[in-house]
């Protein structure tokens, strides 16, 4: 059996209306999956009303055999949760006036400007409906075509982002479409007159109060950050060197109670603890359904009409959350849940270099939500 390592609480289970039994069946959860050898690490939080009633972790700080332990304080990669951070930074640019949803991305990117791309606009990225070629295996393709190293090199926007033909004409379907965030991210450099990471980190991340989240994690910090394998480590050492694309579809770094900091944020409304993020007009419509009879193919789903907020998500494999209950997944794998009917906030993370798995990011979610009363 592992050993759990408590975080930071300040309340209990049945002070906020929980069944005290879901604690440990998401925690079994979480068990079986590291003995199993599944994920090498887990961890999770869950907050009612503002308040932290569970917060720990189990397993191995990295994938190497003999790594310390997995700890509520050490910091992991959050993939593409990372565009909410994105989305936010936008938003706030939007609120300012020095950009605006329905903008075309050519007004600030003027590679954008051509007979394909002009149709592009803010909102199309944001929802991930910009037509731009999607993340490699959202068809199913068996052989996705290779991206990776195209993102760090000088000319990301015309070999990367604007090479071929689009998949779709903007606004018509909705494709997963991480280089789109890329693109966002830039747009927020080029609106701000800040790089991406410098803006994020002083207005999103530590304007909240999430001061163990980076987008370029300090070397003294590497060794408190978590790696699920080689190249993770070698992407924390790429985003200081800010060569090619701005990493706003999946670099930032954070741990498990900054995420829960950004998802109660807009579970306020836009604040906490008296620190204002966006609008609480922002917060409401970023949470809020973007699309009409918009299909996505999404991974062999086939959904006729798909729902996508600005950034946000409301897609959920495995159902059990409320209606009105927003979300992102990230690689790796981790997520962040918020569901404004039960004031309810659950974040969780693995260690893991796998596919996606329902036993990794259904199962134990379904246990969360099951213990609300």
């Amino acid at each position: 059996m592992s050993q759990w390592i408590q975080g930071k609480l300040d309340s209990s289970p049945q002070e906020c209306r929980y069944r005290p039994e879901s604690v440990g069946a998401v925690a079994a959860a979480y068990e079986r999956l590291i003995q199993a050898g599944t994920v090498h690490s887990a961890g999770f939080l869950m907050a009612r009303g503002g308040r932290i009633f569970a917060h720990q972790t189990a397993g191995r700080k990295t994938y190497e055999e003999g790594s310390e332990p997995y700890r509520p304080e050490h910091i992991k990669r959050i993939a593409s949760i990372t565009k909410i951070v994105t989305a936010t930074a936008v938003m706030q640019l939007a609120e300012e006036g020095k950009l605006w949803l329905e903008m075309p991305v050519k007004d600030l990117i003027p590679e954008f400007d051509t007979n394909l791309h002009r149709g592009i606009h803010v909102r199309h990225l944001l929802t991930h409906t910009s037509g731009l070629s999607a993340d490699g295996g959202y068809f199913n393709e068996p052989h996705p075509i290779e991206t990776f190293e195209r993102m760090f090199d000088e000319d990301w926007l015309t070999k990367l982002v604007l090479a071929g033909p689009l998949q779709g004409e903007p606004g018509r379907q909705w494709a997963y479409c991480s280089k789109g965030f890329g693109v966002l991210a830039e747009l927020v450099s080029r609106a701000s007159g800040m790089h991406f990471n410098e803006y994020v980190e002083k207005r999103v991340l530590k304007a909240i109060g999430m001061d163990r989240s980076f987008m370029e994690v300090p070397k003294e910090l590497w060794p408190e950050s978590t790696r699920i394998a080689d190249w993770d480590e070698k992407l924390v050492a790429k985003a200081a060197e800010r060569k090619g694309m701005p990493q706003g579809g999946g670099g930032c770094s954070s741990t498990l109670y900054d995420l829960y900091r950004l998802g109660q944020c807009y579970l306020n409304g836009g604040e906490i603890d008296g620190k204002r993020l966006v609008s609480k007009k922002v917060a409401a419509e970023m949470a809020r359904n973007q699309l009409d009879g918009v299909p996505a193919y999404h991974w062999g789903k086939k959904i006729p009409s798909f729902r996508h907020g600005l950034g946000w998500g409301f897609f959920c494999d495995g159902s059990f959350v409320g209606p009105r209950t927003y979300n992102h997944e990230g690689w790796g794998w981790c997520s962040l849940f918020v569901d404004p009917e039960e004031e309810f906030v659950f974040v969780m993370t693995t260690g893991a270099e796998i596919d996606w798995n329902p036993a990794v990011m259904v199962y134990p979610r379904a246990a969360a939500f099951a213990g609300l009363l």
